[in-house]
């Protein structure tokens, strides 16, 4: 069946398999409580959410994914999950947030002109070397 009217469609939730979920905890916590996330646990591994989106975090039974670490000299990260927030105090807060707690970032708060005028981000790697960004546009819809 193919839809003949426009459907409204978001993103609900991502699944993130790690690797140590004691280890990678810190991480999201800090990094998704910095941008007014809850986080709930039970034994499947942790949920992060807020009133529009969930991330699901669990350890893999065995590694399925090996990540290698970003050099820092991709222009483009191409599996990554990235954040919109409304402002570019808010991308900064959250890049002294994760420093603050040991994170450096993989690329620190700047401006991309070459994904769109005012695209400003900060990227982080987990510990699995999944990379998490968070960025803003001006008065703009999210990418």
């Amino acid at each position: 069946m193919v839809l003949t009217k426009k459907t409204a469609a978001v993103v609900g939730h991502v699944g993130i398999e790690v690797a140590n979920l004691g280890r990678s905890k810190k991480f999201y916590s800090v990094l998704f409580g910095g941008l007014g996330f809850k986080l709930t646990e039970g034994e499947f591994g942790i949920g992060i959410f807020n009133d529009n989106f969930q991330v699901w975090i669990g350890e893999s039974q065995t590694q399925r994914v090996r990540r290698e670490p970003p050099t820092g000299e991709e222009l483009i990260v191409t599996d990554h999950l990235a954040v919109f927030v409304e402002s570019r105090d808010a991308v900064d807060a959250i890049e002294r947030e994760m420093k603050e707690n040991g994170f450096e970032p993989l690329f620190p708060c700047e401006e991309h002109f070459q994904f769109e005028p005012g695209y400003y981000a900060v990227s982080f790697c987990d510990p699995d070397n999944y990379v998490i960004e968070v960025y803003t546009l001006p008065a703009s819809k999210p990418l």
